[in-house]
């Protein structure tokens, strides 16, 4: 909407000197907000009426007496006059938030972050709700005087449901010293009975709104004619039934300065003299006011079905001059001919009064429907063509061309509900007949979408359903409606069941789907890929097999772009940042935890920011970092409880505030939270939380000694699907908290199944800390059965686990001080090395230099073995790999998500945050490095402990890869030198993937094409994704764009190498696989074109072609180069 249509519905329409002042009226109003005044009836409420309803006809003069009345009180009035455009409540929010600060300026600067946003949250459960509590809440506190909130022309939204909602829930909630005053044409459909009950309702109706004879008297002498006898004031009272609107135009009391007054009120709508009214009204307007510009008339009537002009559209849809069409709107302007513009230069837009144009519409549809019909369907091709959708399909829908409006709505359903017009998508879905549904079913599919976002399954799955045998129908009959693309449509249905099985916790089922879609989608299809991906990664990390989850979501963010700012590529992160932290792999977890809150901040959604910020306290938590970790739980805290008022949140929140209070064994502070967050979850139905939070208090009421309040709340934690199957890990953590009470309880045959079989999937999943305990209780099992040896191998195996971080230790020595007989256990001398072990007590020391030596703290451990060899000769340069990566001690993968394997076993403990990114880089230069140089590279900001960091880096770095001899230090310089500890027994994957390159290049000039192949197709299988993705350092981005275009070159050798040989599938997959990394190549989408021509597939190529002149033109204003038009040309003729 725009700023002058805006100002015009917050602003109190002005008094003419021509009204008549209805004292009696005013004063009832007064009164009934409790405001003393002049008046007649002594008697005040103290209390003021919640709700006052002015409700009749058009043309009663409702208006012009709220309008009096605002003149006449000091109450300050908040004016809002709705009409059409007010559908959204989105949109009335924004304008309700607008005309309070008339009044009130400083009012409610909290509430524009939850309004003001591009995105997706209005679709979200509660949102609504949570905002109108806001509005609440900020009333209440920012404004403690009376004020009453005008609502005009409330028959524009009464038909809406969501918007009647909307209203009924600001009833209950607005505190006492806001009244609302809603002016309506009809009985708006709100829930009175409450307000009747406690007498908070206070109406003004048709029999109050008549005007009287003696009121007949004065518009007359007012409008300055002839005086009225009593005889003729009585006739026109009765003749009338008191409709001062009939009177006006039925009658010579009217004139053009009153009709200017009235027009928001459109006086003849919605009554049943509609016709004779309109006639009157519009016999004036042709007569008497346009009787000297008919060629301006004539213009206006046929540009005024547009809603808002602009010159350049007005001249195409008329098809005249621009200068003429800007002439038109100038002197309509200049001569106070009903239009106003807004804006200057090349942004200017005219808008005609609404009461007029509507009138001019309703007329050019009664004498020239063929005309009415052509001028709205030629403005929906402009407005498309201008990407201006939501106006282009109103026209459409206004002309009745079914077929554009529906392709129309497709084409931008995406963009129009990232922009909050979720609800205007649904009620257009929802005005087409059926048989339009079927022709296009993707309709049906952005309903259902619309259905599970609002957390409406029930409603989604028969519209899926629906699209699924439409689709299958169009496919089986060769549908004319090619643009369609029905295969791509087919996988967004089984997306679309897919995320409904989700929502049902059937993983299962929903994966087979994705994987189904993932074999039948071709490899530039990148976005339901990425969304197949998405799901496949969550479903296998919720069933517990994260190393298949983590490929799946980093081959999405691949696919969504791990640089671009939007939702998938935010929620993926923290997807990742989950699942590292519960694997331990700490570093990993804070990279993409960070990336996850910067890209929520950017897109401004305060909820993932909330979410995510609790995941990044978890991660502190299990840490040991319990300082920073509990500010970040309260920002989020803060920011869930805020206007926000995000209850899902604020459960997280206050669940992962009981785990860090029981951590720290202040145990009433994390029941009192638990419990809140538990209440909170059950009121939400979220079946994860209240899991979460069951477990976590059956774990604090253990620890503080009451094992059966613990064992009653364990019960109740449900992991099963809705088909009665367990869900991955979780009933391995159920199974552990259940053997765990049984051990405390000293029901040692019922605690072992539940122990050791909650270890196995605990130590096969590889969820550390849970291991840990798992570990732990197991060895305290062993124990108490005198089984020492077994006990022995438990701590063994826990000890390895506690070398991680600090935060496993103390959990360690916490658990080992409460389980039964673990602690006296320590006491004997046959535990000392385990003793030892668990207070980290070192058996060596390792070697530094003094300067280094200075920097690091005396806290050694012990690091994971490693074969020590002593480095026999000096050397320089890269590395030389071995042949295979499973016959290498060392084994180094940058391409996708970066691992590090000694062994064949990942290194996860880097400890320092910057750890692996310098092994990369000193790997990278594969030459000495001065320190200085290293520092400027990975730590841009330099203070005075960058150089402490530095050094613990270097410290850490060399006992993650197994001795000091890794990184050589000579000169202030480093270097990385792994045949000092590995000798040859090292493989990289970058150096087998440059050593194919060179193979395959000089393969090609000895015209070896098999060889040639054989080397491109080793390299493509390399690269698993962009080198070392987690780092955005400038060193790791020019590298990582180097081997991103020699990735993409072999592919292209290989398109090429196969159209060759005419294995033409072969070629389609290699152009594909380079368009899901960069969808501009122009010479992709030629070669793509090519191959579905040869293959005679013309829709296709043709389909192509569309792409690529759509990508271009998006991205770079461009049209597609010469031999692409050629080739689309040649296809076409």
């Amino acid at each position: 909407m725009n700023d002058l249509l805006n100002q015009r519905k917050i602003t109190c329409p002005p008094l003419t000197a021509t009204h008549v002042h209805r004292d009696g009226l005013v004063q009832k109003l007064i009164n009934a907000l409790g405001e003393s005044g002049m008046g007649t009836e002594k008697k005040v409420r103290l209390r003021p009426y919640k709700l006052v309803l002015l409700q009749a006809p058009a043309g009663y003069g409702k208006t012009t007496l709220l309008t009096d009345f605002a003149h006449q009180t000091t109450l300050p009035c908040c004016w809002y006059i709705l009409d059409h455009t007010d559908a959204d409540r989105m949109t009335f929010l924004t304008v309700l938030l607008a005309s309070i600060r008339q009044c009130f300026p400083n009012f409610g600067s909290a509430l524009d972050s939850l309004l003001n946003k591009n995105s997706l949250e209005s679709r979200k459960t509660g949102y609504f709700e949570r905002t109108v509590d806001a509005f609440a809440s900020a009333i209440e506190a920012e404004i403690p005087e009376r004020f009453a909130l005008l609502l005009c022309n409330y028959q524009e939204i009464n038909d809406l449901e969501e918007m009647n909602h909307l209203i009924g829930s600001l009833l209950k909630k607005l505190p006492p010293q806001c009244t609302i005053i809603i002016e309506s044409r009809v009985i708006p459909a709100l829930n009175f009975a409450w307000l009747l009950a406690k007498q908070m309702l206070f109406g003004v109706g048709v029999d109050q709104l008549r005007f009287t004879a003696q009121e007949i008297h004065q518009l007359a002498q007012l409008q300055g004619v002839e005086p009225l006898s009593d005889a003729e004031a009585n006739q026109l009272a009765l003749a009338f039934n008191g409709w001062v609107a009939g009177i006006l135009l039925g009658t010579h009391l009217s004139h053009i300065s009153q009709f200017q007054q009235n027009l928001m009120t459109s006086p003849f709508t919605d009554i049943p003299t509609h016709q004779a009214a309109s006639e009157y009204l519009f016999s004036y307007v042709v007569n008497e006011v346009f009787q000297k510009h008919e060629d301006t008339y004539a213009f206006l009537k046929e540009v005024s079905i547009l809603q808002e002009m602009h010159p350049a559209t007005c001249a195409e849809l008329l098809d005249i001059p621009p200068t003429e069409a800007l002439h038109h709107l100038q002197y309509l302007e200049q001569q106070n001919l009903f239009v106003t513009h807004n804006g200057e230069g090349p942004n200017v837009v005219y808008i005609c009064a609404p009461v007029l144009r509507k009138l001019f519409i309703e007329e050019l549809r009664h004498e020239t429907p063929e005309r009415f019909f052509y001028l709205h369907q030629r403005a929906a091709e402009l407005l498309s063509r201008a990407h201006n959708y939501k106006q282009a399909i109103y026209h459409a829908l206004e002309a009745k061309v079914n077929d554009t409006a529906a392709s129309l709505i497709v084409a931008s359903s995406e963009q129009m509900m990232s922009q909050g017009n979720m609800e205007t998508v649904a009620r257009w879905i929802d005005a087409f007949p059926l048989f339009i549904m079927k022709r296009y079913p993707k309709l049906l599919l952005i309903r259902a979408n619309i259905y599970l976002g609002q957390g409406n399954i029930y409603a989604a799955l028969p519209l899926v359903e629906s699209a699924e045998s439409a689709i299958q129908t169009l496919m089986t009959h060769n549908s004319p409606l090619h643009n369609q693309n029905l295969p791509t449509l087919q996988a967004e249905a089984s997306i679309m069941r897919s995320k409904i099985l989700f929502r049902q916790r059937e993983y299962s089922q929903s994966m087979d789907i994705c994987q189904q879609v993932l074999t039948s989608l071709p490899v530039d299809e990148v976005r339901l890929r990425a969304e197949a991906l998405t799901r496949l990664g969550v479903g296998h990390i919720l069933l517990g097999d994260f190393a298949s989850g983590i490929a799946h979501i980093q081959k999405a963010l691949q696919l969504w772009g791990r640089h671009t700012i939007q939702r998938e590529a935010a929620s993926g992160h923290s997807v990742l940042a989950r699942a590292y932290c519960l694997q331990g792999n700490f570093s990993l977890a804070e990279h993409h935890m960070s990336r996850a809150i910067a890209c929520w901040e950017k897109l401004e959604e305060d909820e993932g920011k909330v979410d995510n910020l609790v995941r990044l306290g978890n991660i502190k938590v299990r840490q040991g970092a319990f300082e920073e970790a509990e500010p970040i739980f309260q920002q989020a805290l803060t920011l869930a409880r805020g206007p926000l008022h995000y209850l899902r949140g604020e459960a997280y929140v206050l669940d992962c505030l009981g785990i860090f209070y029981q951590r720290q064994e202040r145990y009433e502070a994390a029941l009192e939270t638990t419990e809140e967050a538990l209440a909170l979850a059950r009121q939400l139905r979220d079946q994860g939380l209240i899991y979460d939070a069951l477990c976590d208090l059956a774990m604090i009421y253990l620890a503080m000694g009451d094992t059966a309040t613990a064992l009653i709340l364990i019960s109740e934690a449900e992991v099963q699907t809705t088909s009665g199957n367990s869900i991955g890990y979780e009933q391995a953590l159920r199974d552990l908290i259940f053997g765990t009470i049984y051990l405390y309880q000293g029901y040692y045959s019922k605690a072992w199944p539940y122990l050791i079989e909650s270890e196995a999937t605990l130590r096969t999943v590889g969820l550390k800390q849970e291991h840990l305990r798992a570990l732990l209780c197991l060895a305290s099992y062993h124990i108490l059965q005198g089984q020492t040896s077994d006990a022995i191998e438990r701590l063994k195996a826990a000890a390895r686990i506690i070398t991680i971080c600090e935060g496993y230790e103390q959990l360690a020595r916490q658990e080992i001080s409460r389980l039964p007989g673990l602690s006296k256990a320590f006491a004997n001398p046959e535990f000392a090395r385990e003793k030892a072990l668990f207070h980290l007590s070192p058996d060596s020391q390792i070697t530094t230099t003094d300067e280094e030596q200075n920097s690091i703290q005396e806290k050694q451990r012990p690091t994971q073995s490693a074969p020590l060899v002593t480095p026999a000769i000096e050397t320089t340069g890269p590395i030389t790999s071995s042949s295979s990566p499973t016959q290498s001690a060392l084994t180094i993968t940058a391409f996708g998500e970066p691992v590090v394997a000694i062994n064949k076993e990942p290194i996860t403990r880097w400890r320092m945050a910057r750890a692996m990114e310098l092994f990369f880089y000193l790997l990278d230069c594969g030459r000495p490095m001065r320190k200085e140089v290293i520092i400027t590279a990975l730590w841009p900001d330099v203070d005075e402990q960058t150089t402490r960091t530095f050094y613990s880096t270097i410290y850490y770095l060399r006992q993650a890869l197994g001795g000091e001899a890794a990184i050589v230090a000579k000169g202030g310089t480093y270097m990385f030198r792994p045949e000092a500890l590995y000798g040859k027994s090292v493989w990289y994957d970058v150096e087998t993937f440059l050593d194919a390159q060179v193979q395959a290049k000089q393969a090609l000039e000895e015209e070896d094409d098999d060889q040639a192949k054989a080397s491109f197709t080793c390299m493509v299988e390399l690269y698993r994704g962009d080198y070392v993705q987690p780092f955005y350092s400038d060193w790791s981005t020019i590298r990582r764009d180097e081997l991103r275009r020699a990735y993409l070159d072999a592919r292209q050798q290989l398109a090429l190498l196969a159209w060759q040989v005419e294995e033409l599938d072969e070629s389609i997959i290699h152009w594909q696989h380079m368009l899901a990394i960069d969808e501009w190549l122009e010479e992709a989408h030629y070669g793509l074109m090519r191959c579905y021509a040869r293959q005679g597939k013309r829709g296709l190529a043709l389909r192509q072609y569309q792409r690529c002149k759509d990508a271009l033109e998006q991205e770079f204003g461009a049209a597609p180069p010469a031999n692409i038009q050629n080739l689309y040309q040649r296809l076409m003729g």
